[in-house]
């Protein structure tokens, strides 16, 4: 291959935004549309600061069409010429896009290709790549923790009612004629599948919901906590893993916005309180008897005398609905939104409204240069496709950067 096919998407160049507006303003942009996709084989961060440090700042027509936010389908483009037509690079949620408009189909035109000599031509822009980076905003993006888990909760919770368990009303009672007898232990069985799996969804959510109101208590400190406590790691960790009573405490004057201090005797409060010792006992396998108790049985040596009887629906399937209090999780889970609610109504209102729009997303973003965190994108997974790239040119591309 010759220098100049060595070289050909290094002979690019940028059209003026006027001249770009008038082609497409007068629809007199080249006939003919093909694309590739480009994931990581060079990544998206060394495509825009190269093509910025080569070409200037963003020339395409879709920088115009974006919204002042990172709520868009494409958030930058470049577009370029040469004698074949246009080429656009843009910067997508999830991609990049190499999209042709005009009459490509040299040879030496292939992914590969593309890929190799942007990358070889790297080197020669790298300080004005460097010079462009650093002025950028770095933001580690990560998953939050408080909406993970309330919407593990709130998916749990829609199951368990799918289950419409009422163990008033689906009681299998001992039968009493041959004709219950018949049917009762698939009658039995039947039922003790549904139980089965609805108080294990109880079990689940009675250790997860005030682990739900703690990770909300350590998102107030991770967005709020004043410098002095954020800036000190040490300080931070021992108020991160205090006690869940002193970090309430703790609050108002290691926090910013809050208006008033937590109110420890408040029923929201205290209903959290009795919530958290109760959920101790659970998943701790603490052995309380009285909390656990199914009957007294007195013995004459080996001669068991049963105290009253039960059944075998009481023994069984009447123990697990006790023990995970399956008739109080509803209540349960109102303790907690009003714990949360409670907590929330102890800052300012705008400091509110932040926190609960973080509340609100899956992912978030921290800067650490700045210390602050902030929500990067809508909560709406955006993806849209004008093409997939097996319908045009295709090639083997070379491995990751």
């Amino acid at each position: 291959m010759d220098e100049e096919h060595q070289n050909y998407f290094l002979k690019l160049e940028v059209i003026p935004p006027k001249l770009l507006a008038k082609i497409l303003i007068e629809k007199r942009q080249p006939k003919g549309f093909s694309g590739w996709i480009l994931k990581n084989e060079i990544r998206p961060i060394s495509i825009y600061c190269y093509l910025y440090a080569k070409y200037g700042p963003p020339n395409g027509f879709m920088n115009f069409l974006r919204n002042d936010s990172s709520d868009n389908l494409v958030h930058w483009e470049w577009t370029l010429m040469n004698d074949d037509g246009m080429v656009m690079f843009q910067g997508h949620n999830y991609r990049t896009e190499v999209q042709f408009l005009g009459n490509f189909n040299r040879s030496e035109i292939t992914k590969a290709n593309l890929v190799s000599q942007i990358k070889a031509d790297l080197g020669a822009y790298g300080k004005r790549m460097t010079a462009i980076r650093t002025q950028l905003e770095k933001w580690t993006e990560f998953v939050n923790p408080y909406h993970s888990i309330e919407s593990t909760i709130e998916i749990q919770f829609n199951k368990l009612r799918e289950l419409n368990l009422s163990p008033a009303v689906d009681r299998v009672h001992t039968p009493t004629s041959a004709d219950e007898l018949k049917t009762y232990q698939e009658r039995f069985s039947k039922m003790a599948e549904r139980y089965t799996f609805g108080t294990g969804l109880a079990f689940g959510l009675r250790c997860m919901l005030p682990v739900q109101a703690e990770t909300f208590i350590n998102l107030l400190i991770f967005a709020l906590a004043k410098s002095e406590i954020r800036e000190d790691d040490i300080k931070y960790r021992d108020f991160v893993s205090d006690t869940i009573s002193n970090r309430l405490q703790l609050l108002h004057i290691n926090c910013m916005g809050f208006e008033r201090p937590v109110d420890h005797s408040h029923v929201s409060c205290r209903n959290f309180y009795q919530l958290m010792n109760d959920r101790n006992d659970l998943l701790h396998g603490n052995f309380n008897v009285n909390k656990l108790k199914i009957g007294d049985v007195y013995f004459n040596g080996n001669v068991p005398v049963k105290y009253e009887y039960g059944d075998l629906w009481q023994d069984t399937l009447g123990v697990r609905i006790e023990s995970v209090k399956l008739d109080h999780i509803e209540a349960s889970y109102s303790i907690v939104r009003e714990f949360i609610s409670y907590l929330l109504s102890l800052l300012s209102q705008k400091v509110k409204d932040q926190i609960e729009l973080i509340m609100s997303v899956r992912d978030l973003g921290y800067s650490e240069k700045m210390s602050r965190m902030g929500v990067l994108f809508s909560s709406r997974a955006i993806e849209g496709f004008m093409f997939f790239e097996s319908e045009f040119m295709t090639s083997e591309s070379p491995s990751g950067e």
